[in-house]
């Protein structure tokens, strides 16, 4: 039995590398290729349809999440990718046949696919693991899977640096392709390997059950404080996040005169801040959850974001703008990301991946929404102060997050109270093992 848990956790880790490693690689030959192809104009409508596209997928896949199994949904979501991968690197083949409008036009919608598509599969296979591991072990296992992106994305930028070298930036996106297929291989090895993944494949669903599926996560989370808690933290982590990476573009933009200088920099903060991240989660990450528990994880990103800004408001400059977005970054894919994880295996079995999906892929964007739109607001009204005045908006933003994180040390005990009255045994199982949990943690109101 213990061969089978350390196979799945290499097999997850390896599924989590081979996307981020592709998603780092790919989208960098993606991102280079529109530049070239489409001009900066069309680019900002690419961003806004990727937003859309991401957020009507998943809204679609509201139907199926927890009617499929999860391992069918991530490899359907993973040939489908494919095809659209296939037919963008078709059409980069076929230019001289279509007129330059026709081409553009052809381009940019394969291209908002290939941003849209992977926050289903992502998504997807996070569902996956949360159904494979229990609180228990996940409070050792997640912290680890979750180096897995910050290894996928610092080895995928090195490609992305060596291979336009060599070879042409369309075989970046070859690279992305081939990483999803020995993700789609993994997963098939998971299937066989993984106990937990190996039941019956419900019938297949009728139009009926599909829409009462769809019907479903939206009622438990209308009657789920804690899903509705989270949902607010979803959408602050994306908003406040918008306005922080639009302050440091903007300081280094003030800071340094060439794009080189600029490129330099930012290269070895992210190396920095990467390896910081790895070293907090192999070594640190399952100890601190443990010590604070799953509901403390939450409050510690909101609160670095308030002393940022804070900081920013008092003394504007390089140094305050960096220091926020490393700790941004080290809390959020560490200590953040771990809680998040773990916090998914307290909704029963068969409303999880709907509520993720929800959370995660239809709220979760809508925080970038509000954020862009506060910077529209500011910049249009104020060009010059933009700077100065967005960390007074940031402040607040955070200060409200912070207030739902600590609605969450109340709400998150209600839903492991509710999932522990479900007749299911794994989700009585999971209820009693996320209880022990935060009962043996400091800092945190016993039951």
């Amino acid at each position: 039995m213990r061969k089978k848990f350390l196979l799945s956790v290499v097999l997850f880790w390896s599924v989590l590398f081979l996307i981020n490693f592709g998603h780092s690689a790919g989208w960098a030959g993606v991102y280079a290729v529109l530049i070239e192809k489409i001009g900066m104009q069309k680019l900002t409508h690419f961003f806004l349809y990727s937003a859309l596209a991401g957020f009507a997928l998943n809204l679609g896949l509201m139907f199926f999440a927890d009617v499929l199994s999860n391992e069918k949904l991530v490899q359907i979501s993973f040939v489908s990718f494919l095809a659209v991968l296939g037919g963008d690197l078709w059409l980069l083949r076929a230019e001289s046949a279509f007129s330059p409008d026709t081409f553009k036009t052809l381009l940019i919608l394969p291209a908002v696919l290939i941003i849209a598509v992977p926050s289903v599969y992502i998504i997807q296979t996070w569902n996956l693991i949360n159904k494979t591991f229990s609180p228990k072990s996940g409070i050792n296992v997640y912290p680890f899977l979750a180096t897995a992106p910050l290894v996928g994305n610092m080895a995928g930028g090195g490609a992305a640096h060596f291979i336009p070298k060599h070879f042409r930036t369309e075989t970046l996106i070859w690279s992305w392709g081939v990483c999803i297929l020995l993700a789609i291989a993994v997963t098939f090895v998971l299937n066989r390997a993984v106990e937990r993944l190996n039941e019956n494949s419900p019938k297949k669903p009728n139009k009926t059950e599909l829409i009462e599926n769809f019907k479903d996560g939206f009622r438990h989370y209308k009657k789920s404080a804690f899903a509705r808690d989270l949902s607010v933290v979803f959408m602050s982590f994306w908003l406040v996040c918008t306005i922080v990476d639009f302050c440091y573009a903007g300081t280094l933009k003030q800071t340094y005169t060439t794009s080189e200088e600029m490129a330099s920099f930012y290269g070895g903060y992210t190396g920095a801040v990467n390896f910081s991240a790895l070293f907090v989660q192999l070594f640190l990450g399952a100890k601190i959850l443990k010590k604070i528990g799953v509901r403390n994880g939450f409050l510690f990103l909101p609160a670095s974001q308030i002393t940022g800004f804070v900081l920013l408001m008092f003394s504007p400059g390089l140094a305050p703008i960096v220091a926020m977005m490393f700790m941004q970054t080290l809390i959020g894919m560490s200590v953040q990301a771990n809680a998040v994880s773990v916090s998914f295996n307290v909704f029963a079995a068969d409303v999880r991946g709907k509520i993720r999906t929800l959370l995660e892929g239809v709220i979760n964007p809508l925080g970038g929404v509000v954020g862009s739109l506060t910077i529209m607001t500011v910049a249009r009204f104020d060009p010059a102060a933009a700077l100065r005045t967005l960390p007074y908006a940031g402040a607040v933003f955070a200060g409200i997050w912070l207030f739902f994180t600590l609605r969450i040390r109340r709400s998150y005990l209600t839903e492991i109270r509710i999932t522990a009255q479900s007749e299911n045994p794994q989700d009585k199982k999971d209820a009693a093992e996320a209880a022990e949990i935060e009962q043996n943690a400091y800092f945190t109101p016993k039951f």
